[in-house]
């Protein structure tokens, strides 16, 4: 019988995640401070993992807002981890600079483009967002495929350009669901689910700020009508997802 393979997900809150596969750590959009609170938007839930337990070999980002590419929580990683290699488009890169960071530990990674990893790959592929460079991420991995949406609404293009990304199977998709600043519906992304056929599917971009959240109970139940699996993730708590 076939192994199955398995990969371990810590979600950080927001659009956040830590992924574990084969000794990686791999860390997409981390927002690990309170810095917003400075604008008057307190984080809802404690911050699920300190940075020094967090040990990222990679850290990407799909876009330039401050829940995903936070300055404090950049500046700890990058004097905490210096062989951390971090990852983003250009909007990102840019801000990455302009704090004064290392531009040889930043890889730019814009819409179309891949990055190889030592054991997986990544493509950016396109979202509409408010931030011009915003990406998603397909993740490939022994044969696998992992969509991280990032911020974005559903626009026209965004289905029939993500199936042109997707080769076979798409195991696992986490997807906003917020339907507020720039992103889409709770309703919107259960379309996207039907489109994709992802086997499972994590909401995402709830619950971290009052202004900007939604009840995931829709979304779970109408994923769970289709026959598919979903999860509403803990932020904190490493689920094992077979692929």
């Amino acid at each position: 019988m076939k192994k199955t393979d398995t990969i371990k997900v810590t979600w950080l809150g927001q659009g956040g995640f830590l992924f574990e596969f084969d000794q990686i750590r791999l860390v997409v959009d981390p927002y690990l401070s309170n810095s917003l609170a400075k604008r008057g938007i307190e984080r809802l839930i404690a911050i699920p993992i300190a940075i020094e337990v967090l040990q990222p070999d990679y850290v990407l980002f799909t876009h330039d807002h401050a829940d995903h590419f936070d300055e404090e929580t950049v500046a700890l990683l990058t004097n905490r981890y210096p062989d951390c290699k971090f990852i983003g488009p250009h909007s990102v890169a840019d801000h990455y600079e302009q704090l004064g960071f290392n531009s040889k530990q930043f890889q730019t990674l814009n819409k179309g483009e891949t990055y190889h990893g030592s054991s997986f790959s990544v493509n950016a592929v396109p979202a509409f967002h408010t931030d011009a460079y915003s990406v998603g991420f397909i993740f490939h991995y022994r044969g696998h495929q992992i969509y991280v949406s990032g911020d974005t609404l559903l626009d026209p293009q965004l289905i029939p350009l993500l199936k042109n990304e997707i080769e076979g199977n798409l195991s696992l998709m986490m997807i906003c669901i917020n339907g507020k600043l720039g992103n889409m519906t709770d309703k919107e992304a259960v379309d996207v689910v039907k489109a994709l056929q992802s086997k499972t599917t994590v909401p995402m971009h709830y619950g971290m700020f009052e202004s900007n959240t939604v009840d995931p109970e829709f979304f779970y139940q109408s994923i769970s009508k289709l026959g598919h699996q979903c999860e509403l993730m803990v932020p904190g708590i490493t689920k094992i997802f077979n692929l």
